[in-house]
C-alpha cells in the first residue's frame, strides 16, 4: 500500500478545495470546511495560496446571519485561457475560452484546407496572431484545440479519413510544428458533443446531431462518448433516409446529411444560415417550403434513431443553433404522429446554442485538463 505524505495530502486538499470552488462558483471558507470535511486552518492556508497563484479571488461577502459578513471566494475566470480551432474544407473558426468555457473572443476566416506546408504554416501565424489580439500573457494560453471534419485514429494523432478535406495524410505533428502550444485534435462531432456534456450536466445517455452545413453525430453513453472499436461511432449521418436518394459525398445515395443538412436550407458561398432563418422567421414562403420539408425528413430519421436508441435526441450545430422551442415541439410531435412507439417525454432537446460549439470543445479539453490538474 502506497504510503500518504503531508505533501501528498497537501496536494489532495489544494486540489478538492479549488475543484469545490470551481463547481460552487461563489462560496465561503465556512462552506468550503463543512462540506469537504476538513478544519478551518486547512481550509485558510489553501486559499491564501490559491490567490496567491491567481487561480481564485475575493468576491464580495454574503449577506451576515448577525455576526461579521463572510467573504465569498470564487475561481478567476481568466485565470487560464484555452485556444479552440474548426477547420472545414473552405473556412477556420477560432475562438478563445475562459475557465468556464464562456468564449472571450471568436474569429472566422476564409480559407481553403490544403494538406501542405504553406497552409500550416499560415495556420500557425492565424492562431499566433489570434492570441496576440487576446492581450494577456502567452503563459496563460493552455493549448490549442483543433476540431476536423475528419475521422481520426485511435490515438487522435492522426486523420484515417476524410473526403471533406481531402486528405488522410495530415497529423497533429503538421499543425503541432507551427502553433507554439500544445495541440491535440479532434472529430468536429466529438468536440461538440463533449461540449454539450460541459454545459448540460443533466446529459446521460444521448444521441447528439451536430446540423452544420454537413451533417454530424456522435452517441453519449453514461456521459461518455462512445468512439466504436474502429473510432468511427456515431457516423448516423451516412445512414440510408431514401434508398437510392441524392448521392451523397460519401459515394452512397440517399444519405441522412443530403437531406438534413445546412446545405439543403443556404449556399455557404451565398447566403448565410443567419440570412436564412431571417427570411424565414420574416415568413418567406420559399424558406418556410424549405424548412418543412426539412423537419418532416428529419422527423423520418429521428423515429428511426430513437427506436433503436430510446435515449434523448440532442440538436445542435449551426443549425440547431437557430432552432426555437416551436420547432422542437413541432418536430417532436411529426415523430410522434408517425411512430407508435416514440417517448411520450420530451426526448428531443435543443444544443447548446453557439456556432462555434465544435472549436469551443476543443478548446474545453485544456480546460479540463487544467482543472483537474490543480
Amino acid at each position: 500500500m502506497e504510503k500518504i505524505t503531508s505533501e501528498t495530502m497537501r496536494n489532495f486538499n489544494r486540489r478538492q478545495i479549488y475543484n469545490y470552488i470551481f463547481t460552487q462558483k461563489r462560496t465561503s471558507r465556512q462552506a468550503i470546511s463543512d462540506d469537504l470535511n476538513l478544519s478551518l486552518p486547512t481550509v485558510t492556508q489553501n486559499l491564501k495560496l490559491l490567490e496567491e497563484e491567481n487561480l481564485i479571488e475575493r468576491c464580495g461577502f454574503f449577506q451576515s446571519t448577525g455576526g461579521r459578513k463572510c467573504v465569498a471566494y470564487g475561481c478567476v475566470s481568466m485565470a487560464r485561457v484555452a485556444i479552440g480551432a474548426h477547420i472545414t474544407a473552405h473556412g477556420l473558426r477560432l475562438v478563445a475560452v475562459d475557465m468556464y468555457g464562456s468564449i472571450i473572443k471568436r474569429q472566422q476566416i476564409s480559407v481553403d484546407y490544403k494538406h501542405s506546408d504553406e497552409y500550416y504554416i499560415r495556420f500557425g501565424e492565424y492562431v499566433s496572431s489570434f492570441v496576440k489580439s487576446l492581450n494577456i500573457s502567452q503563459k496563460r494560453v493552455l493549448g490549442v484545440g483543433i476540431a476536423l471534419t475528419a475521422l481520426l485514429s485511435r490515438d487522435r494523432k492522426h486523420v484515417s479519413k476524410s473526403l471533406l478535406l481531402g486528405t488522410a495524410e495530415a497529423g497533429l505533428a503538421d499543425f503541432q510544428e507551427h502553433v507554439p502550444f500544445p495541440c491535440q485534435l479532434f472529430h468536429d462531432s466529438e468536440a461538440a458533443a463533449d461540449a454539450e456534456l460541459w454545459f448540460s450536466p443533466g446529459i446521460n445517455d444521448a444521441l447528439y446531431l451536430g446540423i452544420n452545413y454537413h451533417l454530424n453525430g456522435m452517441l453519449i453513453v453514461n456521459r461518455k462518448i462512445h468512439v466504436g472499436k474502429e473510432y468511427t461511432g456515431g457516423l448516423v449521418e451516412h445512414l440510408t433516409l431514401y434508398p437510392g436518394g441524392r448521392k451523397c459525398y460519401c459515394g452512397k445515395k440517399g444519405c441522412f446529411t443530403t437531406y438534413c443538412s445546412g446545405h439543403v436550407l443556404y449556399d455557404e458561398e451565398g447566403e448565410s444560415c443567419e440570412k436564412f432563418f431571417a427570411r424565414l422567421r420574416d415568413g418567406d414562403k420559399e424558406a418556410t417550403v424549405k424548412w418543412q420539408r426539412f423537419l418532416e425528413d428529419l422527423a423520418i430519421e429521428i423515429g428511426n434513431l430513437s427506436a433503436l436508441l430510446d435515449c434523448d435526441i440532442i440538436l445542435g450545430g449551426t443549425v440547431g443553433a437557430y432552432m426555437t422551442e416551436e420547432d422542437r415541439l413541432f418536430l417532436q410531435q411529426m415523430v410522434r404522429s408517425d411512430f407508435h412507439y416514440a417517448p411520450s417525454s420530451d426526448f428531443i432537446c435543443l444544443g447548446y446554442k453557439d456556432v462555434d460549439i465544435c472549436a469551443c470543445g476543443a478548446a474545453l479539453a485544456y480546460v479540463e485538463e487544467f482543472v483537474k490538474s490543480i
